[in-house]
């Protein structure tokens, strides 16, 4: 039984039941979307699916910081999981991101363990012939013909800093810029739909999928003084009623935050945590909804000439990055990301504008994810704790700083207007709103937008507060480093919740082979079982984890 159908889910579902031996049932809390009908907003290859309400969490929220508010934060609940809303980067992340998870007790998961998973996986349209070519997940990077004009404006400015281009920032994984590889081929969005719950799979005699079943817990026997899982209680849709369905093995997948949400309304966590939601503890396993590390990243904005924009024809977000090192002390190198995005939306004011986004790739800093009811329908608290760790935050103003040297490069003067810092909430959401409104706020933007230089800039500079203004072309008002601070966020990579590791650390969840300390016939084969957040957008790694549990499964190991 596999629970959640998202990114890891989708891959495991389809993975398992190629045993024609083998029954596996998949149970997502979502919609269906079936590969021969999904819809529009989601076949896209601009993630216009991030737009949709109807594919996220309802409530949930995250804390940022300690001690500051906590704002809405969108989880996926539909089937493909992220892989169906996601910005679609499909990074590998660095061989030390995997050297530190063996570090962490996850043996067999270094560079040389887990490589064969990513090229198993990769359908890369730029390795004809090579490993990587030829599998399920189809993923290209745009040509030189594509890019926009900003791209090569902001390729002149990294080799003006000796940064040279890498052209597969994956096989080659270091320090440069590069040609952002995403998961679209032929203007459609490659996702555990589309690539792994093909038609052909769904027609598996031994394949159920259920959808719209949410599971309120893992149910565990200790009779024989063992315990052992022996399936899930679970609902459909907004029924009040439950229902029981029994398994040999209980694979969860449901993600960094629902994984150890489930695990813990099962009474599996730290007992005297349990205890005081009201939970009776099953098994006293603290390190549950522990050690939770994302991304955090903050976006500028720039106002593009026209020789600058990108193809009204070309629909990809992400259009190039530029990965480096901070070189700070007792930090990894590679651990910054900047990324252009060369579409802001899906309407047709979407290429008028440019966006950088200036991130911290290898955070130190660690928080939680607690639940304080039984009650499945209260949404598990999220506490991020960005910037806890001493040596984030002088990482993520550095980020920030190089953004505006590359503003100020001459080989960028040229290719844009004006540059403002923005709010912090996600990319794609600061432009887009949907319905009757959002098509006459984009018909205002469009005008807006193309209007003469000062009428433009004055139009975003009371849209986007509390961002604002900070320059164009020669002229820059610079940041403080309280403002480059005051504007970051979480990305959508929550990670290490239930981590792998050794037996003898207190935190660790699961074992290199998945399953839950402990509990036999439990494993956790998702995000969440990452020692460490890697250096990358967390949907590929993902797919990876997923095909290398789907052969630790199989084996029975």
């Amino acid at each position: 039984m596999i629970v959640g159908g998202g990114t890891a889910g989708a891959v495991l579902a389809a993975r398992l039941s190629e045993d024609p031996a083998a029954s596996v049932v998949l149970l997502e809390a979502g919609a269906d979307v079936r590969p021969d009908a999904i819809p529009a907003d989601i076949d896209d290859a601009f993630p216009s699916a991030s737009l949709n309400p109807s594919y996220f969490w309802p409530g949930l929220r995250a804390r940022r910081r300690v001690g500051g508010d906590d704002f809405p934060y969108p989880q996926a609940r539909v089937l493909g999981g992220g892989s169906s809303i996601n910005g679609m980067w499909t990074l590998r992340g660095l061989p030390s991101d995997y050297a530190r998870w063996v570090e962490a007790g996850a043996e067999g998961w270094g560079w040389n363990g887990v490589r064969p998973y990513f090229e198993r996986a990769e359908g890369d349209a730029g390795r004809e012939g090579r490993p990587g070519s030829d599998g399920p997940f189809a993923l290209r990077r745009a040509p030189r013909t594509e890019w926009p004009g900003i791209a090569r404006a902001v390729e002149a400015a990294a080799h003006a800093r000796g940064l040279g281009t890498v052209d597969d920032i994956n096989e080659a994984p270091g320090c440069g810029f590069f040609p952002m590889p995403y998961a679209a081929r032929d203007g459609r969005r490659s996702s555990g739909v589309s690539c792994y719950l093909t038609s052909a799979v769904r027609a598996r005699p031994n394949l159920t999928i259920m959808t719209n079943a949410t599971v309120l817990r893992v149910d565990i026997d200790d009779a024989a003084g063992r315990r052992r899982a022996t399936g899930v209680t679970y609902r459909l849709g907004g029924a009040s009623s439950s229902f029981r369905l029994d398994a040999d093995e209980v694979v969860l997948c449901a993600g960094g935050i629902h994984s150890p949400a489930i695990l813990l309304r099962s009474g599996v966590g730290d007992s005297d945590t349990l205890r005081a939601a009201g939970i009776a503890a099953r098994w006293h396993l603290p390190g549950v909804g522990r050690q939770l590390q994302n991304h955090p990243y903050l976006q500028f904005a720039l106002t593009l000439p026209r020789h600058a924009r990108q193809s009204a024809a070309v629909r990809t977000f992400a259009c190039a990055g530029i990965r480096h090192s901070s070189g700070h002390a007792d930090c990894p190198e590679g651990d910054l990301i900047l990324s252009l995005l060369g579409r802001v939306g899906p309407r047709s004011f979407g290429t008028d504008l440019a966006m950088v986004s200036a991130a911290l790739y290898a955070p130190y800093s660690r928080g939680a994810v607690t639940v304080a009811t039984p009650d499945p329908d209260t949404p598990p608290a999220i506490d991020f704790r960005l910037l806890d760790d001493p040596r984030d935050a002088p990482r993520m103003v550095l980020a920030a700083r190089m953004v505006e040297t590359l503003l100020s490069s001459p080989a960028m003067q040229q290719s844009y207007h004006d540059a403002f810092i923005l709010p912090p909430v996600m990319a794609a959401n600061q432009f887009n709103r949907p319905g009757l409104a959002g098509t006459l706020v984009a018909m205002g933007a469009k005008l807006a937008l193309n209007a003469p230089a000062r009428v433009s800039r004055q139009v975003l500079a009371n849209a986007l507060k509390p961002g604002r203004w900070i320059g164009y072309r020669g002229v820059q008002q610079r940041l403080t480093d309280e403002e480059i601070l005051g504007a970051i966020a979480p990305m959508g990579h929550p990670t290490s919740t239930c981590r792998m590791g050794r037996a003898d650390d207190p935190g660790t969840v699961v074992d290199a082979q998945c399953r839950v300390q402990g509990i036999d016939g439990l494993r956790v084969a998702d995000a969440s079982i990452m020692p460490s957040v890697p250096s990358a957008n967390t949907n590929l790694p993902t797919i990876m984890l997923a095909e290398k549990a789907a052969d630790l499964i199989r084996e029975r190991t």
